[in-house]
């Protein structure tokens, strides 16, 4: 049993602390696969392997319905912090990969209520919170209509004091995410200059899921900034965005293609490059499409039609547009279908 945590425990140290994606792979598959009988230690490796490692080398759809087994069969033997891991695991990794917003919602919902009462447990409902108002802002539904209403910089900062450094990042990647996608990007100016430095330097060689979507979205911000001010500060952090991605890439196409093509689209057309960027639009919008990233098929769709709309291409727009409504329709984002349809 000792034997078998400390083989995933290595595991989860080569992927996210040494970035060692292919051998932290194998080990935990080991790990999975002589766990044998025993349930609990099963629970708590399978969290482990589904929840931090085989993301960095597996359709992430597909791990979903992993952890939520892992969750309720953490609940079967009576594994409540295990439980709660699985189930925050499973909660970010849907909302950040596009799983249809309304049930999700459900889901987060009732894991809130069920665990509310576990005071001891405070921090991970906490974490928890983020994610529901997340899903509120974009769905429409009760809740606040502004991410700078639930995710502020008071909060930000008393993480980064308390020391609760993914708590942190995992707040600043959902209000980066919610601000890119409602085009409100000057609302995050301060709190990008200000962070995404900072999270630079203090786990460049990490391999922590939510760095995932604190660099993606951050760089997408990034390349915004810079077309708009031509500030060399934004071009570093776009840079070090699109080389993590390319570096992730190589490890599973499947999650990453599509985020470095939309990346490598707005380079292009930072640097004024057009045949290149809508070049990059596409394979971004096909990637998304064929890899089910639906949220980030609406995003490349909507930023290709932007990039037509200025590039003098009007005829690609309307096309693109309607593409871009559909798939956030079927998202759940009715907010954002909303601004969409009737901004100018």
């Amino acid at each position: 049993v000792n034997c078998n945590v400390g083989l995933v425990s290595v595991a989860i140290s080569l992927v996210t602390v040494f970035s060692n994606f292919s051998e932290g792979y194998s080990i935990a598959k080991t790990s999975l696969s002589i766990a044998g009988s025993n349930k609990r230690v099963l629970c708590y490796i399978m969290v482990s392997a589904f929840g931090m490692i085989n993301i960095w080398k597996e359709p992430i759809q597909a791990i979903l319905p992993q952890l939520k087994d892992a969750y309720n069969m953490s609940l079967k033997y009576g594994l409540i912090d295990n439980a709660l891991a699985a189930g925050m695991l499973h909660a970010y990794r849907s909302f950040f990969t596009g799983s249809l917003l309304k049930a999700l919602n459900e889901e987060v919902s009732l894991f809130m209520r069920n665990n509310k009462e576990r005071h001891k447990r405070k921090l991970m409902h906490l974490c928890m919170r983020p994610v529901s108002n997340g899903i509120e802002c974009l769905s429409g539904s009760s809740g606040p209509r502004n991410v700078g209403e639930f995710i502020t910089e008071e909060h930000l900062a008393e993480a980064l004091h308390n020391k609760e450094f993914t708590v942190c990042e995992s707040m600043l990647a959902i209000k980066l995410m919610c601000s890119f996608i409602f085009r409100k990007p000057d609302e995050v100016n301060a709190i990008a200059r200000q962070y995404l430095e900072l999270f630079e330097r203090q786990g460049g060689a990490s391999a922590q899921f939510i760095n995932i979507y604190r660099i993606f979205y951050g760089g997408l911000l990034s390349l915004h900034f810079y077309r708009e001010s031509r500030d060399r500060f934004w071009m570093d952090r776009a840079a070090h965005a699109i080389q993590k991605m390319e570096r992730w890439y190589s490890e599973s196409d499947w999650n990453f293609e599509n985020k470095l093509f939309l990346l490598q689209a707005e380079r292009h057309y930072a640097f004024g490059e057009i045949d290149r960027a809508a070049e990059k639009y596409k394979l971004a919008e096909e990637s998304s499409k064929t890899h089910r990233f639906l949220h980030e098929e609406a995003l490349a769709c909507e930023l290709a039609a932007e990039f037509h709309q200025k590039a003098g291409n009007k005829n690609f727009v309307a096309e693109l547009i309607d593409r871009a409504v559909k798939c956030y329709q079927t998202w759940g984002a009715e907010r954002k279908v909303e601004s969409l349809l009737f901004s100018p």
